[in-house]
């Protein structure tokens, strides 16, 4: 990165701590009114939107569907709100407001020398899983994909570092816990999206669709002997989450890679359906399809 990229970057890094300074309420305000201009002005991605959401829920009429994209638009941008606050929280109260109801289950894992992979979905605010390290003494690896913008790549690093969350990229990610070079840790898989390939043997049943899912953790997973435990992010109440893990697979239960994704999917689908409104339903999603469907 060179000097200008990097004071750019810096300036913007500098503007989020001071705007993360006000009140909650302010910035709550600011992104209500992108959300006015986004949903009613620019529809912004409102096709894929309404189609990912009448796909998944069939059941639901178009009164429904419409209501369920407002709350999907409402909640997008008060994360954006949310990933500015988490700049100026104190560690206490990003604590409150990320709350993980469980840790003791990946501490005694962590306690027997047993690596874990967490399997999380682009729910609740997928974003203030960078406050995890406030409530574990091991470090913890979040995977992301890198930005094209090198001033928003390192803008974006450095916010989500602030708590303490070490960063990789998809690139690295593979290399490096295959490598162990700290293990036993946690590693934050964030695997819901539209993968590349379209291998047959890892199409799922999910949302009423034919789905693809990402495969590096689960494979890892394998390579490595590390604890599959899926984490689920519930909101609360506008700023307050609770954070759960369950156990997909411990080593010695030699689950294969596609038991582990089926049950991950599930529980994903799970936690959606009773929240439906707070997952990320701008992505094109099943843009890709198994080769045989």
């Amino acid at each position: 990165m060179n000097r200008l990229h990097r004071f750019f970057s810096s300036f913007l890094l500098v503007t989020a701590k001071l705007a993360g300074r006000l009140p909650i309420g302010i910035l709550y305000f600011k992104a209500g009114f992108l959300r006015l201009i986004a949903e009613n002005v620019l529809h912004y991605r409102y096709q894929v939107i309404i189609q990912n959401l009448s796909r998944s829920f069939p059941e639901k009429n178009y009164k429904e569907i419409r209501a369920l994209a407002h709350g999907f638009y409402k909640h997008f941008f008060e994360i954006f709100a949310e990933v500015i606050k988490s700049q100026g929280l104190k560690p206490g109260n990003a604590k409150a407001r990320f709350h993980i109801e469980n840790p003791e289950l990946i501490n005694d894992l962590h306690s027997r020398g047993i690596n874990v992979i967490a399997m999380a979905g682009h729910r609740g605010n997928w974003e203030w899983v960078i406050m995890m390290p406030l409530t574990f003494g091991f470090n913890i690896y979040t995977l992301y994909k890198p930005l094209s913008s090198r001033i928003m790549e390192n803008l974006m690093g450095r916010i989500r570092a602030r708590f303490g969350m070490k960063l990789l990229s998809m690139q690295q990610a593979g290399r490096f816990i295959l490598s162990k070079k700290d293990y036993p840790a946690l590693y934050i898989f964030v695997g819901d999206q539209s993968p590349s390939h379209k291998d047959p043997d890892y199409s799922f049943d999910f949302l009423n669709q034919p789905s693809l899912l990402f495969t590096g953790g689960a494979k890892l997973a394998k390579a490595t002997d590390s604890a599959v435990v899926y984490l689920s992010i519930d909101k609360i109440r506008r700023g307050y989450y609770s954070a759960s893990f369950r156990i997909i697979a411990e080593p010695s239960e030699n689950k294969t890679d596609r038991e582990i994704l089926s049950t991950y999917a599930r529980m994903l689908e799970e936690d959606i359906r009773r929240q439906p409104a707070f997952w990320l339903w701008s992505h094109k999603r099943w843009k890709h399809r198994a080769k045989n469907s």
